[in-house]
């Protein structure tokens, strides 16, 4: 994305994500308001533009170079509005015809792309550009210096360069980037101010529904993302208390004999599954049950010692899960 004019800010850094889309956009066309606004994402970057409160543009481009724009761009933003971790909001306000020179060089018609300046006659180009009284953006630029001059009417409103943060009304920059080694241009032509204030994306795109509908399959995927989630953990659990359940079953076999795994299916499944192994009322029931099994079948000394590990079995197993 080419660095824009920032003009007078507005509004700067505001978190993205915090806001709502339907309440930015009634702000900024309620008011009036002509310039345009900048929604810078980790991959994704969109820029509106407005033209007294008229929505003219609409430009997503992400950093791989892809491009949506009007309706699919709009779309795109509720949605990295609602969807993203981080994200800042940017306002600012520009001239009507400056804001018309963002337009041509967001979406404008391409005349020039990526055209060497060496080929290109530029005394020619430029009284082709008064002649035509083009209304758009030259830019020159090189692998690492960029400068644009905006036209209305075919005449410059001004000069603007990488680094700075305004217009200015000298060409020296320009000229000097002109005669860099390597240096191209493009060159994109638009409509003018009055053709422009024409069109609002806001009068054919229902920003409430799009909204809406982002918030809505947001919180669809959150939900299945946690019922997944709950699955997930409820099978970990079972796997878990499965396990659980096997090395208390081997320690009273160890002390009790084969009889042992009898006798504690049947304790578990009177006390609703091998949950109540964690359960704190339902684990004592359990082992005052195996207790009383193993009194009358080993000794004393032995019955101690089963019911000493069995004890640090669940103790050890509470604080695992």
């Amino acid at each position: 994305m080419f660095l824009l004019p920032k003009g007078n800010p507005l509004f700067e850094n505001l978190a993205a994500t915090k806001l709502k889309l339907p309440e930015v956009m009634n702000k900024l066309s309620s008011g009036g308001f002509t310039g345009y606004a900048s929604f810078i994402f980790q991959a994704s970057t969109i820029i509106l533009v407005f033209e007294t409160g008229k929505l003219v543009s609409a430009l997503l481009e992400e950093q791989r170079g892809e491009r949506q724009t009007g309706f699919e761009a709009l779309s795109a933003l509720a949605e990295l509005m609602v969807t993203s971790n981080s994200g800042s909001m940017n306002v600012y306000k520009l001239s009507k015809d400056l804001t018309m020179c963002i337009h041509a060089l967001l979406q404008g018609e391409i005349l020039y792309k990526a055209q060497e300046l060496k080929l290109i006659d530029i005394k020619s180009l430029l009284e082709k550009i008064k002649d035509d009284q083009l209304n758009g953006c030259l830019r020159i630029y090189t692998a690492d210096r960029s400068a644009m001059i905006f036209y209305k009417d075919g005449n410059p409103l001004g000069f603007f360069h990488d680094g700075s943060h305004d217009i200015e009304t000298s060409s020296t920059e320009s000229q000097k980037i002109a005669g860099l080694p390597g240096a191209k241009i493009d060159l994109y032509s638009t409509q003018g101010v009055e053709e422009l204030m024409a069109v609002d994306l806001l009068e054919v795109a229902n920003i409430q529904k799009i909204w809406e509908t982002s918030v809505a399959r947001h919180q669809t995927d959150n939900a299945k993302i946690n019922r997944e989630r709950e699955e997930r953990d409820q099978k970990s659990v079972a796997i878990k208390l499965s396990e659980l359940e096997d090395r208390f079953k081997g320690i009273v076999v160890e002390y009790i004999g084969k009889v042992g795994r009898g006798i504690v299916d049947k304790e578990i499944s009177e006390l609703g599954g091998n949950s109540c192994i964690l359960d704190e009322s339902a684990s004592i029931k359990l082992l005052n049950s195996i207790e009383r099994a193993a009194k009358l079948l080993i000794s004393a000394t032995n019955t101690k010692l089963l019911m000493q590990k069995l004890t640090a079995l669940i103790s050890a197993a509470k604080s695992e899960f």
